[in-house]
Formats: C-alpha cells, sequence, structure tokens
C-alpha cells in the first residue's frame, strides 16, 4: 500500500505551466523524503511527450472525458471530465490518505467520504476556480465568454463539497480566510518550485546575446497577451536585450526597433539556465489568483525582480519584488531594491521544508 494518493489534474511533468508546476515539485520533494506517492493523473495532450522522471513513484494515466456529456452535467466541466470509473476504482483498492490536486480532482470527492468516512482526503487549493474562471470571462467573447461564465458559476456551487475533505491547503496565503467557510482545518502550504536547490546553471538556448533581461510566463491567455503587448510598446530605457520566454510567445508582436527576443517553449534546463543567467527579471500580466509561480522561480535566481502591479499586488511576495506601473516606470533593472533580505524569503519558500510541512499537516512523520 501507498503512503499516499496524489491525483493531478494533468501529466504532471515536464513541469511547463501554472499549477502543474507545483504538483511536480511537490512530488519530487515528496519522493526526497522517502514517501511512497502513488500518482494519477490525466493527460490529454496538453503536455509535451516526456517520460516519467522518478525512479521510486507509480504512475497511473486515465483518459479525460472531454466532450458535451461532460458539459451536460450540473457539476463543473473541468470536475466532471475528470470523474472517471477507472480512478474510482483505482482510489479503493486500499484506504492510504489522498491528496486531489485542485477543485479539478473533486469530482469522487463526495462518494469517497460516503464510503471512507474516517479516511484522511486533503485538496490542495491551486486557487479560488470560479474566480479565475470569472476573470476569463471577462477577458474572453462569445461562445468562450459563455463557457467560462457557465463554468464560474457551477464552480462556485460545487466548491461547497470541499466542506467533505479532512484538511484544505491553499497555496496562496491570501486566499486562506475564503476556504476556512468550508473548513477549521485550513492550512497554507506554500508552493512549490524550482527553487535555489534546482537552480543550477544549464545550457543557454543557442542564437541568445547576453547580457539579457528576461521576461518568463505563459502568454496564451488573451489578456495575458495584451499586457506584455502593451508594455513592449513602451518598453525603451534599456541597454540590454529583453528575453521574453513561455508557451505562447507566438501569440505576441514585437514592435519594430525594440532588441526584444522571443523563446517558444524552452525545455525545463533551458528555462532554468535563462532564470539563473538573467541580470534582471522584469514580469508583466494579470493576477488570477493562487500565487504567480513565475514571481517565484525569478526570485529564486536572487537577480532584482520588476513586475507590475496588476500582477504581483496582494501575492505576499511584495517585501521582495520591485513594483512598477507603466514599462517607462523601469528606469534601472539592475537596481537592487534597499533591504532586500532574501534570507526571509527562503524562510518561507523552500520545497523542502514545504514538504516537511505537508507531511506533518496530513499525519505524516516528517
Amino acid at each position: 500500500m501507498p503512503d499516499l494518493h496524489v491525483v493531478s489534474f494533468d501529466r504532471p511533468w515536464p513541469p511547463t505551466y501554472g499549477g502543474i508546476v507545483d504538483v511536480f515539485w511537490k512530488v519530487d520533494s515528496l519522493e526526497k523524503l522517502g514517501v511512497q506517492v502513488h500518482l494519477h493523473y490525466f493527460d490529454y495532450g496538453k503536455q509535451p511527450a516526456a517520460s516519467i522522471p522518478w525512479k521510486t513513484i507509480k504512475g497511473n494515466e486515465f483518459e479525460r472525458k472531454i466532450g458535451w456529456r461532460s458539459q451536460l452535467s450540473v457539476k463543473p466541466y473541468i470536475v466532471q471530465s475528470r470523474k472517471t470509473e477507472e480512478l474510482w476504482k483505482v482510489l479503493n483498492k486500499d484506504n492510504a490518505p489522498i491528496l486531489l490536486e485542485g477543485q479539478h480532482c473533486t469530482g469522487w470527492l463526495r462518494d469517497l467520504r460516503k464510503k471512507w468516512p474516517n479516511r484522511p482526503i486533503f485538496v490542495r487549493c491551486h486557487n479560488i476556480e470560479w474566480a479565475y474562471y470569472s476573470k476569463l470571462a471577462k477577458a474572453s467573447s462569445g461562445w468562450k465568454a459563455v463557457y467560462f461564465r457557465l463554468e464560474a458559476f457551477r464552480l462556485k456551487l460545487q466548491e461547497k463539497e470541499l466542506r467533505l475533505a479532512t484538511a484544505l491547503f491553499p497555496i496562496s496565503k491570501n486566499e486562506v480566510d475564503w476556504f476556512k467557510r468550508y473548513s477549521e482545518n485550513v492550512h497554507w502550504v506554500a508552493p512549490f518550485f524550482r527553487d535555489k536547490d534546482q537552480l543550477e546553471l544549464g545550457r543557454l538556448p543557442q542564437n541568445l546575446d547576453s547580457p539579457f533581461v528576461l521576461m518568463q510566463g505563459n502568454f496564451n491567455q488573451v489578456n495575458q497577451q495584451n499586457q506584455v503587448n502593451n508594455f513592449m510598446l513602451e518598453f525603451c530605457d534599456y541597454d540590454t536585450l529583453l528575453v521574453v520566454a513561455g508557451q505562447g510567445v507566438e501569440n505576441l508582436r514585437i514592435p519594430e526597433g525594440k532588441r526584444i527576443q522571443l523563446i517558444s517553449n524552452p525545455s525545463e534546463e533551458a528555462l532554468t539556465a535563462l532564470n539563473k543567467m538573467a541580470e534582471a527579471h522584469i514580469l508583466c500580466g494579470e493576477y488570477m489568483g493562487g500565487v504567480p509561480l513565475r514571481l517565484l522561480h525569478a526570485l529564486a535566481s536572487g537577480k532584482p525582480v520588476w513586475a507590475n502591479v496588476e500582477l504581483a499586488y496582494g501575492t505576499g511576495l511584495e517585501p521582495w519584488i520591485q513594483l512598477y506601473s507603466k514599462a517607462s516606470d523601469i528606469s534601472n533593472s539592475k537596481t537592487p531594491k534597499p533591504n532586500l533580505n532574501m534570507e526571509d524569503f527562503w524562510g518561507e519558500y523552500s520545497n523542502r521544508e514545504s514538504a516537511l510541512c505537508l507531511m506533518r499537516r496530513m499525519g505524516m512523520e516528517g
């Protein structure tokens, strides 16, 4: 019997985007601490092909029920499409604790609690999902906006089932109070990410000039694209190259005459190297809930980090970040923030310490 079942909304490797980064480094940290994890995940083509990176972790892949049948449910589409009979069967083969990654994976929560009244079942709350989908609806139009509004409505209704969990683990300090309406056992567990222990020098992509300033992110969402495109129009007072790296950079428009280079879908090794070698980090986007993990990846480099107010304000990371409202506010990207104390940062954001905290909260020896 495993020590812990982990149910992930997507295949967590490679750690290429958002919440999946948290899942990947969490599983990685638990394995290093000797936890026998049985990982269950849904692979529906969003992730690039890759082999499982862990030696001791067993993984089960499930097919997500994509299509109109899942849309007809009163449950949210992101929940119902992951509520498969195969997952139910494997979770009922033993009574080991279960960690459900996000509201996405809570489709069987009510049934599991009915069958196993005393079984430890935990939910990692990556953000307030209905609020996230509401923001997507405002940034969209047509049928997409209709779908996002409907999904936000269904997510808010289904969110009440979180009270059936043994405990909730929000990724953001600012969302702890919200989830306390569903449980007395709500505990902040810091996000898992590519922290200083993983930030080893990798190989830089070819044809990259140095020195450079790095902007990283996922630019597939329209609202994120608009933020970055507007930033690049104002981008002017720099002597160094700006490298924009991540998913969806093909959707961005480089204004004529700007020293900007786009790197599409960099590998984990390349992105690690970019983080390490950048002279500074400039981040641009809109806060969508949870914790923007690109902020943590940038901070892990120990270099100065600039982030726009819309992305960083309210994340709890402000003490280590230089905020700006528009691109022209950034006069010198190499100027560190006064009294920047990274020891305080590492005191709160360390994968090993977060894994030990999670194990204690789940009643496992750490």
